[in-house]
């Protein structure tokens, strides 16, 4: 689907006062834009204190059996973006209960939906949303709408070739740890985005394949502490691991 609005960077800042009804328009427009390709439905979810509401693809099952008939990009990846994983609750409810982010400049990798990035907006962070799908970036745009987040930027990121121009307190990223091809680009980002005694929070839903990338940033200069949160999907609990680290 071609993005309503430019896939490379966007400033979105919640309207107030006699802004709402600008403000609903565009929340109309965004979701008119995605439901030309998708078929959506609007999910509520709670994390600890928090309530979302997450516009999403309705059913995933049916877009992976359309995926020959759909476009999504020239690579033709599985769009792992529209589902919504049991490592995105578990990072948002960790930022929800756990982490300060007051006036702290963010960025999360792979935002998908970009669950775990209104969270952190909610929390009081300056969020920077990033995935490499534009789809994605167009569901994220409506949700940071919809979920009156402050003020947020939205932008297509590549890993293996990111146009970045500064540093963040905090990088986020969920269940990015599953192909072997990403390790070293996210070392990379990881060295060259984290700001002075940044912070990086990976949720990881315990894959065999995470501890070669985790052994690979202990050898390369950071450290971290691991706890678990546990998220219900689809009334099925479920163990997620936080990484919480940076440089030594």
């Amino acid at each position: 689907m071609s993005t309503p609005l430019n896939p490379l960077a966007e400033r979105l800042i919640e309207p107030t006062g006699a802004g709402w009804s600008r403000r609903q328009r565009r929340l109309r427009y965004l979701q008119k834009a995605i439901e030309t390709s998708y078929d959506t439905v609007l999910q509520t979810i709670v994390c600890g204190g928090l309530t979302i509401e997450l516009l999403r693809v309705a059913d995933v099952d049916t877009l992976l059996d359309r995926l020959p008939k759909i476009q999504f990009r020239p690579d033709e990846r599985l769009p792992y973006w529209a589902d919504l994983w049991p490592s995105s609750l578990a990072l948002a409810q960790y930022l929800w209960e756990v982490v300060d982010l007051q006036g702290l400049e963010v960025l999360e990798l792979g935002c998908g939906l970009g669950l775990a990035g209104i969270a952190a907006s909610r929390k009081g962070g300056v969020v920077t949303f990033s995935d490499y799908e534009a789809d994605a970036l167009a569901f994220t745009r409506y949700n940071v709408y919809r979920n009156r987040c402050p003020q947020a930027i939205v932008r297509h990121l590549d890993w293996h070739a990111p146009t970045l121009n500064q540093t963040y307190a905090v990088i986020l990223a969920s269940d990015v740890l599953y192909e072997r091809a990403n390790f070293h680009p996210l070392l990379q980002l990881l060295h060259r985005a984290l700001g002075p005694n940044g912070q990086f929070i990976l949720a990881e839903p315990n894959r065999p394949i995470a501890r070669d990338f985790l052994r690979l940033i202990r050898d390369h200069g950071f450290q971290y502490t691991r706890t678990t949160e546990r998220v219900e999907v689809s009334g099925e609990l479920t163990a997620v691991s936080i990484y919480h680290g940076g440089q030594k």
